[in-house]
């Protein structure tokens, strides 16, 4: 008996196994995606509250910034770096 090699049928395997490995790829993706969502959406609400805390006097919301450039403004004042003369 002789085998006789078929080319339409390997070919057609070859390409059921790599479009069903590139879905699962995909889907891998998507599930991780989804799953960086889910963990993203409290810390974005907790650092939204953080970040804008409301006063009781305006009644909205205040932006406070908590930056490096902020906190030198605040701790020098603006006269003492303009009297220094380069």
């Amino acid at each position: 008996m002789e085998e006789s090699f078929d080319l339409g049928y390997f070919l057609k395997k070859a390409f059921v196994v790599a479009a069903s490995l590139s879905l699962f790829f995909v889907a891998f993706i998507a599930i991780l995606t989804l799953v960086g969502v889910i963990i993203a959406i409290p810390l974005l609400k907790k650092g939204s509250e953080l970040l804008f805390k409301s006063s009781e006097k305006t009644g909205g919301k205040k932006l406070k910034w908590k930056t490096p450039e902020y906190e030198a403004k605040v701790k020098f004042s603006d006269s003492h770096l303009l009297d220094e003369k380069s």
